[in-house]
């Protein structure tokens, strides 16, 4: 079976660290690749890199993603999967890596499962010292972990039937954050969707955590809640699976847990619109809301008398 993988990349000012991703790339057992890289107006040597590399290897195809086009991976991935004309499509992040056998065996187990949609294989996460497997969970139902925000795997998981890819029509373009979890929702709600999970075998890419700008990913996270959640909301309601929103409060305890409350900052305004944005999708009913109002005055009246209390004592010790 001579099939062929495009590998759909974004970049953005990687010049210093996606060498180790393009080695990764190269390095493959399985020759029949194309690795589509799409720039996202990076203003370093990225570009300039990326084109001497292409040059002395054809599988590498650049692009670079329009002014008129918004910006973000979405959209680079997009121009990927709109370029690609491999048999099956990878995603995979610039500064992350593929195991040297990783395109083999994937293409390997298509051949065997040539029914299937995708299939999804487990990644290594680096700790700096050691890559640890990332195992996925097969006791449970995928589509309402994604929903929950407990996501089983990431997208570089993942290998797709090319056409399928394009029947979704990519990832929804202007999303800061969640347009992962957002297409595989997609993808598993569609009618006759056929995958498998081979948590069994080894990891076959690696994910390298990178620090953060917290504010950033604060202001982020919340807006993407403001395009996920409806437009979640519209396609659990257009397949007639209004009864699965009640897991997308998921997400909402994922911006109290991991973003709210540590920043210690009051973020009023954004509480009361994600709070209304829940209720008015029917995620949350109102008594829930009205819980959610009170714990947060209560929380932001705490936080302002423990702020009082810190100032005067350090008034007292001058």
């Amino acid at each position: 079976m001579n099939k062929m993988v495009s590998i759909v990349m974004p970049v953005y000012n990687r010049e210093k660290i996606i060498q180790k991703t393009l080695d990764s790339v190269i390095a493959q057992t399985f020759q029949n690749w194309e690795c589509i890289i799409v720039d996202d107006g990076s203003t370093d040597q990225t570009v300039s890199l990326l084109k001497e590399i292409a040059s002395q290897d054809s599988r590498f195809q650049i692009f670079q993603r329009d002014d008129s086009k918004l910006k973000g991976a979405p959209s680079c991935r997009n121009i990927g999967i709109e370029n690609a004309v491999g048999d099956f499509i990878i995603f995979l992040d610039s500064d992350d890596t593929l195991e040297v056998d990783c395109l083999k065996s994937r293409v390997s187990y298509f051949e065997k499962n040539e029914q299937d949609t995708f299939l999804v294989f487990p990644m290594g996460i680096s700790t700096g010292d050691n890559i640890i497997k990332k195992e996925i969970r097969t006791d449970t139902t995928f589509l309402q972990d994604f929903l929950s925000y407990k996501l089983p795997w990431s997208i570089m998981s993942p290998i797709w039937k090319s056409e399928f890819v394009k029947s979704l029509k990519g990832f929804k373009e202007g999303y800061p954050r969640l347009n992962d979890p957002e297409l595989m929702i997609r993808a598993l709600l569609t009618p006759g969707v056929s995958y498998k999970v081979f948590n069994e075998v080894p990891y076959d890419t690696v994910y390298y955590p990178s620090v953060s700008n917290w504010v950033m990913m604060i202001d982020k996270y919340y807006d993407s809640l403001q395009l996920f959640i409806p437009d979640i909301s519209n396609e659990l309601t257009r397949r007639r699976k209004t009864d699965l929103k009640k897991f997308l409060k998921g997400y909402l305890k994922v911006w109290y847990r991991d973003f709210y409350f540590p920043s210690n900052k009051n973020l009023i305004a954004q509480n009361r619109n994600l709070i209304k944005l829940f209720r008015q999708h029917h995620i949350i009913n109102f008594m829930t809301s009205l819980k959610l109002k009170c714990r947060l005055y209560l929380f932001i009246l705490l936080s302002f008398i423990n702020r009082k209390i810190k100032n005067s004592q350090i008034a007292n010790l001058g």
